[in-house]
């Protein structure tokens, strides 16, 4: 009898450590702040979240694979003197596919440092502001304006803002585990100018400076791996 529960014990073992997996998933969510760089392109700052899902693919107890499906919501606001003022929001499904390296702390601690490229698509946002344009009569200057709102993505011909919808750049991030629960920051460095068309509106403004907005944003995030 006991010969036959210590095979059956040391079986469930075997198929436990058989069952176990390489692959883990998780979810996150995250809040915090995006704007533009580039030349000329320095903007003030807007609220930015994400939320999202991922795969970690354990190779090694150090090293991970993760690729995660996220939307995120950033922008950024900018006003330009004698052109006006606008708030720009840019939503999209972006797909980052990082490199982890984990540094177990404790029985239920880690420590991870992330990076990675990635891609997204804008899928959605609006631009809303104002406008300032100068007039002159009998040697006297005025401003007049009007108000806007229109969708952030879309050719400018279409009166849209005209901003392109595709994006990639790198991620950065910090990580703590405690059990399931994760928490941390990331840094998304955007490499691609996402509007080209908006010299075109300037010029004629006497904004005549190159203008190469690109995005960043800045995240934190908590989450739970499964």
């Amino acid at each position: 009898m006991k010969q036959t529960v210590l095979i059956v014990f040391f079986a469930i073992m075997a198929l436990g450590v058989t069952a176990q997996s390489p692959v883990s998933f998780q979810v996150n969510a995250g809040i915090g702040t995006s704007n533009f760089w580039g030349k000329n392109a320095e903007s003030d700052t807007r609220i930015a979240y994400k939320a999202g899902v991922g795969m970690n693919y354990e190779l090694s107890r150090t090293w991970i694979l993760q690729a995660s499906l996220n939307f995120v919501s950033i922008g950024a606001r900018k006003e330009i003197e004698y052109v006006g003022k606008a708030n720009m929001n840019e939503m999209y499904i972006q797909l980052p596919v990082m490199m982890a390296a984990r540094l177990n702390l404790g029985k239920n601690y880690s420590a991870s440092l992330s990076a990675g490229p990635y891609i997204a698509y804008g899928i959605g946002g609006k631009t809303s502001g104002d406008t300032r344009e100068q007039h002159s009569h009998n040697n006297y200057y005025h401003e007049d304006g009007y108000k806007f709102r229109i969708d952030t993505f879309g050719k400018l011909t279409d009166n849209n803002m005209g901003n392109r919808r595709m994006d990639a750049g790198m991620i950065f991030g910090i990580h703590i585990e405690y059990h399931k629960f994760i928490m941390g920051a990331e840094l998304q460095w955007g490499m691609v100018q996402v509007n080209n068309q908006l010299i075109n509106i300037l010029q004629p403004s006497g904004y005549d400076e190159a203008f190469s907005p690109k995005n960043v944003a800045s995240f934190f995030t908590v989450g739970y791996r499964f």
